[in-house]
């Protein structure tokens, strides 16, 4: 950002997402954010610039502003367990210490999730926000974007002057919400408006039919309300929908709705309480229903009607939900059926990537690939005998609409024919996403006759349009479908669907 002048606003800008499942076996250390995205300081600036994330919108709206950025940090992870204290630590220090070297910063401009979760401290979105606050004081602009299955606390709410989440899933839009908060942010700091946050919430953990807006449903309709309001109220200056995450055990958990208001405050409670009504009387309604496993088999057998694969979602093991990615009940059945065109894939399972690669390509061998991480969940290891088709080191740039741009690893990997079926074991546990996780392997997945794939919302925006149908499947992994399963001890209570009371 060498061009904008020295005397132009600093806005210092930092990026710490994860989104944290309070039920996994899995602790998500700093390395495990090194092998998603952990750039530090000028480097944030030169490898998201260009990029359709919400820091690729900040850069390129501070360039139009004439502002001057101090990048700082920018950290991502997948979707697992509490993030150590150690790695919350390590990646807030560089935002405090850069706020203590400028003094004089203009604003700040957080990425954020909002359903992280750090041992020992549950709410760290709110704990980063109010350590924020307490250094800048109250008349520099706070901001930050949100994913719009953040777990909104009252804190957050409260250390905060802007906080908007995107609005689509499969999240496509990250880079236009970070153009919508830095907007807010040059009028709060042209002094033309004065933000604050509204916040709602109810009675519920689930809902909002967990954000999906591919289809109409109640998400699509709650949007269209809420653009409504923001044209029609000159005071309801931004209007975000929160499905929530609920794997995070946390207090409050679950839908919320935001309005970032410039006056009238009961005008702006009103258009969130209004909205997060409505969501509660649609809190049951959804726009995709698991089916078992046999079911799925059933639909494979099926003459296909259209063209490209059918795509087999293991939707309670997909890691974007915090699922191991290396269930294998969809996976037994599939080679049981031995049906030609088949893949399975990404399936994490770093043993069987290497012994694959140190076998080398054309070689067969045997191998017990998935099922390694908690076999409680979607079944144990399977016993194969496979020959090694292709292997890669599992780098690509993302050329999908998600994320578009930004560098990604599947991990050291290999390409497997067992039967008729062929297996992509990963070394890294990533959820489906595009095309070009299976690329890197030579597959050509349009060509395929069933895919099947760890993976719950994002892998739509790049591979729906190919496919002639989806079957989302529940394997019994650890994304459960049954909230009333899972061993909540902080969530409020009662809370719908936990409790026939609540409401």
């Amino acid at each position: 950002m060498s061009a904008l002048r020295t005397t132009a606003p600093q806005v210092l800008v930092a990026r710490l997402s994860h989104e944290s499942h309070a039920f996994s076996r899995l602790r998500t250390t700093l390395a495990e954010f090194g092998r998603e995205e952990l750039l530090f300081g000028d480097e944030i600036v030169e490898r998201m610039r260009g990029t359709r994330t919400e820091l690729g919108g900040i850069i390129d709206a501070a360039q139009a502003q004439g502002w001057q950025l101090v990048p700082t940090v920018s950290a991502c992870a997948s979707t697992a367990g509490p993030v150590t204290r150690a790695a919350y630590d390590a990646l807030t220090e560089p935002m405090l210490r850069a706020l203590a070297e400028h003094p004089h910063v203009a604003a700040v401009v957080l990425s954020l999730h909002g359903a992280m979760f750090v041992e020992g401290l549950p709410d760290p979105e709110g704990d980063l926000l109010c350590r924020i606050r307490q250094q800048v004081g109250p008349r520099v602009v706070v901001a930050a974007t949100l994913d719009l299955h953040a777990n909104v606390t009252d804190a957050m709410v409260r250390y905060a002057d802007i906080l908007t989440s995107y609005r689509t899933t499969p999240h496509v839009d990250q880079y236009e919400a970070g153009q919508r908060a830095c907007a807010l942010v040059r009028r709060a700091l042209a002094g033309e408006i004065r933000p604050r946050v509204h916040l709602a919430r109810r009675d519920m953990i689930a809902g909002m039919d967990l954000g999906r807006t591919l289809r109409e449903g109640p998400m699509t309709r709650l949007h269209a309300r809420a653009r409504a309001w923001e044209q029609r109220e000159a005071a309801v200056l931004d209007v975000s929908l929160n499905a929530g995450y609920y794997m995070g055990d946390v207090y409050e958990a679950g839908p919320s709705v935001l309005v970032v208001g410039d006056g009238d405050a009961a005008l702006c409670q009103r258009v969130a309480d209004e909205l997060i009504d409505d969501a509660y009387r649609w809190r049951d309604q959804k726009t995709v229903h698991l089916q078992s496993v046999d079911e799925a088999l059933a639909r494979c057998r099926e003459p296909a009607q259209g063209r490209g694969p059918l795509i087999l979602a293991d939707y309670t093991d997909g890691p974007g939900g915090g699922g191991y990615g290396d269930a294998t009940a969809l996976l037994q059945a599939l080679l049981a059926a031995n049906l030609p065109g088949t893949l399975v894939g990404l399936l994490h399972d770093p043993e069987s990537a290497r012994q694959a690669i140190e076998a080398g390509v054309g070689q067969a061998l045997d191998l017990r690939i998935g099922g390694k991480t908690d076999p409680a969940f979607g079944g144990g290891p399977v016993a194969v005998r496979a020959r090694v088709l292709a292997v890669s080191d599992g780098r690509f740039v993302r050329s999908g609409p998600f994320k578009t741009g930004t560098p990604a690893s599947i991990g050291a990997s290999a390409l497997l024919q067992c039967g008729e079926v062929q297996v992509i074991v990963a070394s890294n546990r990533v959820q489906a996403e595009e095309r070009g996780q299976y690329r890197v392997l030579g597959v050509d997945v349009e060509r395929l006759n069933v895919l099947a794939l760890k993976g719950i919302n994002h892998f739509r925006a790049d591979l729906e349009p190919i496919a002639r149908g989806i079957v989302f499947v529940e394997s019994g992994g650890i994304h459960a479908t049954d909230l009333r399963t899972l061993p909540y001890r902080n969530v409020r209570r009662p809370l719908w669907p936990l409790d026939d009371t609540a409401g």
